[in-house]
């Protein structure tokens, strides 16, 4: 019989449970700072992008500039943020006027 062991694996004690935690959420702190400033970068840069409209009878157009304060930004749930985003960078692809073509689309 060849039964090959393998060293068995320190079990992690609540120190080493807590520290993989804190990593974690270290990481993601600082994923959605980065989020949020690029949102505020992408609003300063582009202020008269619509990025929505107001919930009001006439429904207002909502332009990247009145979102583009950080303060405003950092009380934003991420995935808002990242919805804001996704609206600009859209935006601004289909305002680009030059398209990607590839080697055989003229044929």
């Amino acid at each position: 019989m060849n039964l090959k062991t393998e060293p068995m694996e320190k079990r992690k004690t609540v120190k080493d449970w807590r520290k993989a935690w804190r990593n974690s959420v270290a990481k993601t702190q600082k994923i959605e700072a980065d989020i949020k400033v690029r949102l505020r970068d992408l609003c300063t840069a582009h202020p008269d992008i619509i990025v929505g409209t107001a919930a009001n009878s006439e429904r207002t157009p909502i332009k990247a500039k009145a979102i583009a304060d950080l303060n405003h930004i950092q009380g934003m749930d991420t995935s808002a943020v990242l919805a804001y985003i996704e609206i600009i960078e859209k935006a601004l692809a289909d305002a680009h006027p030059h398209k990607q073509l590839t080697m055989y689309d003229n044929v």
